[in-house]
């Protein structure tokens, strides 16, 4: 009995708490975060997230959407050549593991970066979006997404009302049948 309860302690100091640690993490919010935070100019913690979410073998696809994310973090991180090319070779990279016709990685992380590129590539022309150009394009990219979100549950609700409708319809169908046969079956009795 004493062997067990000193075992039973002892699972205890090794099993993790309530409240002690983090609660597991969901890859998918992890993204999300990633996202929002590159979207605000946090490319560090961005990076950081992403990194880590671009070694999940367990999901591929979010993987290779996270490396996708890091290569835009350092390139929008890079201050001195060598990051740049760091930030390229990442690129290059995420270029040869993405299958053909698969555009499923989010081109919002690039928007930072084209003034950037634009003000860098001719210091005499003016860059291609301004800063208020690209807040109101991210805006409109988020507006977006929630008409396309929206539309989304609108038309499941539509497929849901149009089944229910031809289930009504059949049961319709199905009760002037039955009238039918017994308006005939009263005549044949009268």
């Amino acid at each position: 009995m004493l062997v067990f309860l000193l075992g039973l302690a002892g699972c205890s100091l090794f099993a993790p708490r309530m409240g002690d640690g983090q609660p597991p993490q969901d890859p998918q919010a992890d993204y999300a975060l990633a996202v929002d935070s590159y979207l605000a100019g946090q490319y560090e913690k961005a990076a950081s997230i992403f990194q880590r979410l671009s070694g999940d073998v367990a999901a591929p696809l979010l993987a290779r959407k996270a490396y996708f994310g890091l290569a835009c973090s350092r390139l929008a991180m890079a201050k001195t050549p060598e990051d740049l090319r760091e930030g390229l070779s990442i690129w290059n990279t995420w270029v040869q593991m993405t299958p053909e016709g698969l555009p499923s990685e989010d081109p919002r992380l690039i928007t930072p970066l084209l003034p950037r590129l634009a003000a860098s590539s001719s210091q005499s022309s003016p860059p291609l979006l301004s800063v208020g150009e690209i807040d109101s394009e991210l805006a409109r990219s988020k507006r977006l997404a929630g008409c396309q979100e929206e539309t989304g549950k609108t038309k499941d609700l539509l497929r849901r009302k149009t089944a229910e409708a031809e289930a009504l319809r059949s049961q319709l169908n199905a009760l002037e049948r039955l009238h039918q046969e017994i308006s005939h079956k009263k005549k044949g009795l009268e």
